[in-house]
């Protein structure tokens, strides 16, 4: 199981592999950095409050999130995430509806944050 984040001047690109790509229905997500409104790490009941139905993936309560989820109060907004049982997660806000919200566990969490907060600081 592999998540892959690659930050470059122009985009972020995620990239899953192995059970990842399968739990979660999606291979790689490439989101344009003038789309991005922020990148944090956060505790992951902040980010989880916000879950609503699952539209494609897999969930196990308190142990799997991953795939493609409503956004509780924002109709038709979509997020998309692959979490465990990490107890901080990386959240990357977009201007996009599909996704809205991108929320990862990765353990580079905090350099990729500052990474896209790096490059947000140059628009």
């Amino acid at each position: 199981m592999a998540v892959n984040v690659e930050v470059t001047d122009d985009a972020v690109t995620i990239t899953l592999s192995g059970l990842d790509r399968v739990a979660a229905l999606c291979h790689r997500c490439t989101i344009p950095i003038e789309a991005i409104a922020a990148a944090r790490v956060v505790p992951v009941a902040e980010p989880r409050a916000t879950l609503g139905w699952r539209t494609g993936g897999s969930y196990f309560p308190g142990c799997i999130a991953t795939g493609w989820y409503t956004i509780k109060q924002r109709k038709g907004a979509r997020q998309l995430w692959v979490v465990y049982r990490d107890h901080e997660v990386l959240v990357i806000d977009t201007t996009l509806e599909r996704p809205a919200q991108i929320v990862l566990q990765t353990p580079a969490r905090h350099d990729i944050a500052w990474f896209i907060g790096e490059r947000l600081g140059r628009r």
